[in-house]
């Protein structure tokens, strides 16, 4: 086994950016009408500044997880491994925040309205724990070898 990265880094990023191209697609394909099972009327979820943002929004969306495939696949080096999964597990939990803070929940503005609302939010902790996965498992591979460093001198 290498120690000069972190192990199923490139799995999980190819995995989560495989999975935020389907799902970006799958809106798209749908429309902005998917937006009235959250409550959105159908003269909002039909105006054309906001099927213009919803469109915008979904392709950005798309084109962030080819950008996370690209990421698993051309950074190599641990320490920069550790540095690019930090960034990302900290940005998808300041999103599940920000999805938290417009669901209709507790904690949210109710925004939006239905159960629906908290799917996000789990699915941005799911990804965050992904990639939280990542540092614990960089950190105690890096444990593992300054103990069998100091054993063996």
């Amino acid at each position: 086994m290498t120690t000069s990265s972190i192990r199923g880094f490139k799995a999980v990023f190819t995995t989560i950016g495989v999975i935020y191209v389907l799902l970006a697609s799958s809106w798209l394909v749908r429309g902005s009408s998917v937006l009235r099972a959250f409550g959105v009327p159908e003269s909002l979820s039909s105006a054309p500044v906001l099927e213009d943002i919803f469109l915008f929004f979904y392709q950005f969306m798309a084109f962030v997880g080819v950008l996370t495939v690209l990421f698993g696949h051309v950074t190599r080096e641990r320490r920069t491994q550790l540095l690019v999964a930090s960034v990302f597990c900290v940005s998808n939990i300041l999103w599940a925040l920000r999805d938290l803070s417009t669901s209709d929940s507790r904690f949210g503005n109710h925004l939006y309205k239905g159960d629906k609302t908290l799917l996000f939010v789990y699915m941005d902790l799911a990804v965050a724990a992904a990639f939280g996965y990542l540092i614990v498992s960089a950190f105690r591979v890096r444990s593992r070898a300054s103990r069998n460093a100091l054993t063996s001198a």
